[in-house]
């Protein structure tokens, strides 16, 4: 059984809710991410993951293929 983790991201360059949607989408639709929550009114995001399966360097990559700049909070 794995255990799931929960980490924050810092995200720059979102403007509106559906800036935070489509990083939701996308993260959750990354093998072994449980759940995303995205706030763009707080620029960031928590992402609830099995770190057996995916890791820092993927979501991070993620959330910067959509088109915004991110950091570990």
């Amino acid at each position: 059984m794995s255990n799931i983790v929960k980490k924050t991201y810092q995200i720059e360059g979102m403007h509106c809710s559906s800036c935070a949607m489509s990083v939701d989408w996308a993260l959750e639709d990354l093998p072994g991410v449980k759940e995303a929550k995205t706030s763009y009114a707080k620029g960031k995001t928590e992402v609830a993951f099995d770190p057996e399966r995916v890791d820092d360097s993927a979501i991070t990559a993620v959330i910067t293929a959509e088109g915004f700049t991110v950091s570990a909070a």
